[in-house]
């Protein structure tokens, strides 16, 4: 009986060991280890979009004697931080004598014509061009911005009744 239990311890003995020695085969170890760094970068890109809103003027009345004021909304959305120009063209029926950094623009009904301007200031002081010196700078905020413009219509202009529209291109430069 003491041979059987020999054998028996034996046996187990044995098969603990290819256990334990086959277990240390299959193991992955890591005796060092090394460190670097990978470089992550990106530009950001300048970027803007602009839309207006219509400047739509009450009534004129070439009698009245006065100038007829509106006001209007040009919204942009610019890069964080970034800097751009807003200019505004001539117009669709801009004046024989217009240029694009003293425009003279008129709204249009037919043959006849009714002419307005257009300024940056509330004091109507600084009429806005179609050039980098007579647009608008503007700071992008990376969001959506509002800047106002205001228009005039100068009294003592001799036009005759009905509805008058003229089409002004707005540009983000940056």
């Amino acid at each position: 009986m003491k041979t059987k239990f020999n054998q028996i311890n034996a046996k187990w003995a044995i098969v603990s060991a290819m256990a334990l020695g086959s277990a240390g085969l299959s193991a992955i170890s890591y005796a060092a280890t090394a460190t670097g760094t990978m470089t992550v970068s990106t530009t950001v890109a300048m970027s803007c979009t602009i839309s207006a809103g219509a400047m739509t003027f009450a009534s004129y009345d070439p009698t009245a004697g006065g100038a007829v004021d509106g006001t209007a909304t040009i919204q942009s959305t610019c890069s964080k931080g970034g800097a751009a120009i807003i200019t505004m063209g001539q117009g669709s029926n801009a004046s024989a004598g217009s240029t694009p950094a003293a425009p003279v623009r008129q709204m249009s009904n037919g043959d006849a014509r009714l002419a307005y301007d257009i300024y940056s200031d509330a004091d109507r002081s600084a009429a806005i061009g179609d050039t980098a010196e007579t647009g608008l700078a503007v700071t992008g905020t990376g969001g959506a911005f509002g800047t106002a413009v205001y228009g005039r219509i100068p009294a003592g202009q001799a036009v005759g009744v009905g509805s008058f529209s003229d089409q002004v291109l707005i540009v983000v430069t940056f």
